[in-house]
């Protein structure tokens, strides 16, 4: 004999698996994302192969480019350039410091502040990276049709605008 429940029956809902709809093509916004990123890390990765980048980050090459193509620099100053925390700039010049790739001084105009200056093997180091990074774009770029190279070009140069001392909204 079947008893009589108070449960609420539940019915279960067929549902038809079906091809997702196309993709959207992706968006300009979408498109810049999912390839300027990806393109630098497999820049510098393939820079980084080189012996000359040995133990280095690109955050610490881009402390020694800085310096070594500016001049001499506040710590503050480095760290608004690249868009980082001042803690941030005080460990990279120290690990730099330390390697003997640059060399800490005190701001004449300002005490309390510290000026990084690349000593001469930080000079030549950061030269030599920038040769491997160059060197490493010139092979990832070999594969582009020459015909299709001014056209890479041409957008590089327009994405300039995106750039912190190129904008006028900052």
């Amino acid at each position: 004999m079947l008893m009589p429940t108070n449960a609420p029956t539940t019915r279960t809902k067929r549902t038809t698996i079906s091809d997702p709809p196309p993709p959207e093509p992706p968006s300009l916004e979408a498109s810049l994302i999912g390839t300027v990123g990806p393109v630098m890390r497999h820049l510098v990765a393939h820079a980084r192969r080189r012996k000359t980048w040995g133990d280095l980050t690109y955050q610490q090459y881009n402390v020694l480019r800085m310096i070594d193509t500016l001049g001499p620099q506040n710590q503050a100053d480095v760290a608004r350039r690249l868009m980082v925390t001042a803690p941030v700039v005080t460990r990279l010049a120290g690990s730099l410091a330390d390697a003997g790739l640059v060399e800490r001084r005190t701001d004449p105009s300002d005490k309390r502040a510290v000026l990084l200056a690349p000593t001469p093997i930080g000079r030549r180091q950061a030269r030599a990276m920038r040769q491997d990074l160059l060197h490493a774009a010139h092979e990832l770029l070999e594969p582009i049709p020459e015909k299709r190279r001014a056209g890479v070009a041409a957008a590089l140069e327009e994405l300039q605008v995106l750039l912190p001392q190129h904008s006028t909204r900052r």
